[in-house]
């Protein structure tokens, strides 16, 4: 895991995404479960794409606007994940990892 570098942390999230997402078999998913989980690796590939944005943003307020997208972006991605928990996609220690990840990127921002 990368440590402080914003870039790092969200190329963390999106590879532990896609990791669990490859292990899964989307076709066999109900439609509300493929949703769901397509829906947080989409989400992961923006916050990479987001995180992108704000390194090489010219300005602080550039920087300032992307932060606040990417806030709201991690929020829509906990509940995501709270969803995939509730139909038992990701255990309990997936969910506090991706979690912890997750809260670590808004925070050095």
């Amino acid at each position: 895991m990368a440590e402080g570098s914003p870039f790092a942390l969200a190329k963390d999230i999106a590879g532990f995404v896609a990791r669990f997402v490859s292990n899964l078999d989307l076709d066999d998913l109900p439609r509300e479960q493929r949703e769901a989980t397509t829906l947080l690796k989409n989400q992961a590939a923006d916050l990479r794409l987001d995180m992108r944005d704000y390194s090489l943003a010219d300005t602080r307020i550039s920087q300032e606007r992307v932060a606040k997208e990417v806030a709201e972006r991690v929020d829509a991605a906990q509940a995501t994940i709270l969803k995939l928990s509730e139909y038992n996609l990701l255990g309990a220690a997936d969910v506090a990892q991706l979690s912890a990840l997750l809260q670590q990127l808004k925070a050095v921002l």
